[in-house]
């Protein structure tokens, strides 16, 4: 008897469960259908989606790899420019405005600067073969492709700034803040002193701005104002150190004083070749007289290691100042002859010494053979090539041991550097990468360049030095 009230007790209490859960089911059901049983006409059709910001056109263009004396006609001539403060848009303008001001620094340059004009036309070249034209076409892919390196004034330290700057020119451009932050020229961090990974590279000493040297500034003395020259940076670009004021010229008064004997030289021979005129005379801080015959001297006295890229900046100071010499016009006697004559013989040592795929030991001058070191036979090819580029004649260029070194080059940094990993590398990996740059940039102007067709101009325009071979 126990048994059925609790039974029955158990089946109410069982059923009052089952009206609940049934409750649930129906309101659950009626809220899925709802939109079904109100939905009304099907629309006609819905406005497209706006494409996303990866398939958009890049506004910014690679700019055209020319010499440094072409780029600026080039530039005004072609529709597609490069972003920068000096020739945006007004469009562009307003939007560099609007970007905040964790983005852009107070003080941004308010021109990059602009290399001069030359007033005589590349000589022309004999139309390249087809293999030449399939790795011209390679070296300024990469090229292209480096650009846009991530470089940034959080990441990247002055020193790694200053060998970007030397591989792209005026054209530089890094990120302020961080990889993501607004375009800033290169040159113009450099020569406003902007603070690079916490470093600065310039300080004043008694009102005159120095080029300081050490870990994450200058290699050596005079690197500076050697990669300005290089670029073509003129003379009245300004500096500024604080509330310091001034131009790059300050900056060739600065390293005339501090020239002394026995010193590496080497640097500041490429600097000062630059901006000065060939027949130049000075006095240093301590009161001995200087000019270019003199520094000529002390470099060829100087005995750097030839495991090292010492070498290679010795023979490529002497180089430069040789071909601004003949550039200006004057005899190449007395020291930049022995100069020259010591550069020939470097030349058969340097040719003899490379590898059978174009490349160098990662020990520059002291060995040969591969190594293992890829990094390191970067680093030792694009400097040697660099140099090569620099200082060997028109009809050497296209020798097959040259092809190879850059075929070489091309191929390293097609397949181990990309341009994305720059901002962790090392400050060596930097620094070959950069260097190899370099010399594609200078094999480019000096081979590539002057075998293209004159560019063609429409009727009535004014003729420049490209179009009147």
């Amino acid at each position: 008897m126990a048994i059925g009230p609790t039974r029955r007790k158990h089946g109410v209490g069982l059923a009052r469960a089952n009206r609940s859960f049934g409750n649930v089911v129906f309101w659950m059901a009626i809220f899925l259908l709802s939109p079904v049983l109100l939905a009304g006409e099907p629309k006609a059709a819905e406005e497209p989606t706006q494409a996303s910001p990866a398939a958009a056109k890049p506004t910014t263009e690679v700019p055209p790899l020319t010499a440094p004396g072409v780029q600026n006609r080039e530039k005004a001539a072609a529709s597609e420019k490069t972003v920068k403060p000096d020739d945006a848009t007004e469009k562009e303008k307003a939007a560099t405005k609007a970007r905040p001001e964790a983005e852009r620094p107070a003080d941004s340059p308010d021109k990059s600067p602009k290399p001069p004009t030359f007033s005589v036309a590349p000589k022309a070249r004999a139309p390249l073969s087809p293999s030449l034209v399939a790795l011209r076409d390679r070296v300024r892919s990469i090229f292209a492709v480096h650009f846009r390196a991530p470089i940034n004034t959080n990441d990247n330290t002055p020193a790694q700034i200053l060998k970007f700057s030397l591989a792209f020119g005026c054209d530089t451009e890094i990120r302020y803040g961080s990889a993501a932050g607004g375009a800033l020229s290169g040159i113009g961090a450099l020569c406003y002193n902007y603070p690079c990974a916490g470093y600065r590279l310039l300080t004043l000493d008694k009102d005159k701005p120095i080029a300081r040297v050490g870990y994450a500034l200058q290699d050596v003395p005079g690197e500076f104002l050697a990669m300005l020259a290089q670029s073509a940076v003129p003379e009245n670009y300004e500096l500024r150190i604080g509330d310091w004021r001034g131009k790059v010229l300050d900056l060739v008064e600065s390293e005339k004083l501090s020239c002394v004997a026995g010193a590496d030289l080497s640097q500041k021979l490429i600097g000062l070749s630059h901006y000065l005129p060939h027949d130049a005379t000075w006095k240093n801080a301590r009161g001995d007289a200087w000019s270019f015959e003199r520094m000529i001297r002390e470099e060829l006295q100087r005995v750097p290691p030839t495991d090292s890229s010492d070498a290679t900046n010795h023979l490529l100071g002497l180089a430069y100042a040789i071909e601004r010499r003949a550039r200006s016009g004057q005899p190449i006697d007395g020291q930049f002859e022995r100069a020259r004559k010591f550069l020939d013989e470097y030349h058969t040592f340097a040719l003899s010494l490379q590898n059978a795929d174009g490349s160098w030991n990662p020990g520059f001058f002291a060995a040969k053979g591969p190594g293992r070191d890829v990094s390191g036979s970067l680093r030792a090819t694009g400097r040697i090539l660099e140099w090569l580029c620099v200082s060997l004649p028109d009809e050497r260029l296209e020798d097959r041991r040259l092809v190879l070194a850059v075929a070489y080059v091309v191929s390293v940094l097609e397949n181990y550097f990309a341009p994305a990993n720059l901002i962790y590398a090392s400050p060596r990996e930097v620094d070959g990468v950069m260097h190899a740059l370099h010399a594609l940039k200078l094999y480019d102007q000096r081979v590539f360049k002057p075998a293209e067709p004159p560019k063609a101009q429409p009727p009535n325009s004014p003729k420049t030095p490209e179009t009147q071979a």
